[in-house]
């Protein structure tokens, strides 16, 4: 850990399920001081789902939050307010991934993080880009796989199957958090020449067109030009 890229560097983790953990799973793995927020006597939806030991957190909860620190925390609270702007002011990164509204009706938009910590980088998963008239919705790793088109490119050409396949593949969740990890570690970089955290947003829907996007082209190709078998 002595020569771990990001020693030093504290992740305040307001994410939940798997896009956002899985992001920030890879800070800690690349030595991040990364600390998880959940909600008091519930804790992050994956904690009991296919849950075997009902002592031990489930296998999908292990899979995504090895290598951090958890913390009970409501936010919706005068102490929790506390606790939470307490984190922030210390942190480097603070990540969220609820949806669209959320952390602003919380108190903790980006404005509201970087007029607390200036340095801290805000990174934030949504389900569609903010140019978007779906930005204000919800978005699962379906919907993501179908609206980027993923799913037209799995499957097969014809048949009673010629219909719009999910790839067994995350590409809407643990691929959207790779991309995050990815503008997080660039706005790290950035902020050694300015001094002065950004606002890194990524959304589900891009990072999945991304991935695919030489399927994308192939299956246009075949639309256009006709299948030849």
């Amino acid at each position: 850990m002595n020569t771990a890229p990001l020693q030093g560097i504290k992740v305040v983790d307001f994410t939940e399920v798997q896009s956002g953990p899985s992001c920030t799973q890879m800070l800690a793995w690349l030595g991040a001081d990364v600390i998880k927020i959940e909600r008091p006597g519930v804790g992050d939806a994956t904690r009991k789902e296919l849950q075997f030991n009902p002592n031990l957190p489930s296998y999908y909860f292990l899979q995504l939050n090895s290598d951090k620190k958890s913390l009970a925390l409501d936010a919706k609270t005068p102490d929790g307010k506390d606790i939470l702007t307490k984190l922030i002011k210390e942190a480097d990164i603070f990540v969220e991934n609820l949806h669209p509204g959320a952390m602003d009706k919380l108190g903790f938009s980006w404005e509201a993080v970087h007029a607390l910590n200036p340095r801290c980088i805000y990174g934030t998963i949504k389900g569609f880009p903010v140019s978007s008239k779906y930005k204000d919705l919800k978005a699962y790793e379906p919907i993501a796989q179908v609206t980027a088109a993923a799913a037209s490119t799995t499957g097969w050409y014809d048949g009673e199957y010629n219909i719009p396949t999910q790839s067994g593949a995350a590409l809407g969740d643990s691929n959207t958090g790779m991309h995050l990890l990815i503008g997080l570690l660039a706005a790290l970089q950035q902020r050694e020449r300015t001094g002065e955290g950004c606002f890194v947003y990524q959304s589900m829907h891009n990072a999945c067109l991304n991935l695919c996007r030489i399927k994308t082209r192939d299956q246009l190709t075949l639309d256009k030009i006709g299948y030849l078998t």
